[in-house]
């Protein structure tokens, strides 16, 4: 329980520092990223090789930091803010 708060808050640090994501966007990501791996960096999907705390296709770091950090510029690079990756997720179960 204690590795997830500390994986939340580090994603929190890192979307505001990294991307000026805060406020709305933030929880969007919280949202997200909740229902993908609820924060566990060792989340595994049973039918796909998404894994960690963003659920990222081929990830291998079991470090939360990286995964964080891995999940931030996909989100940014494919939907350029949290609520978008959202959003889609919501119509499409993946993101």
């Amino acid at each position: 329980m204690e590795e997830k708060r500390e994986n939340k808050r580090l994603a929190k640090e890192y979307a505001w520092a990294a991307f000026g994501w805060r406020g709305r966007e933030w929880t969007c990501l919280l949202k997200l990223w909740t229902r993908e791996s609820r924060f566990d960096h060792y989340a595994q999907n049973p039918t796909s090789s998404a894994f960690g705390i963003a659920q990222l296709l081929g990830e291998r770091s079991r470090r939360p930091e990286l995964q964080i950090l891995r999940g931030l510029r996909y989100i940014d690079k494919r939907y350029g803010e949290p609520c978008k990756a959202y959003r889609f997720a919501l119509t499409h179960k993946h993101y």
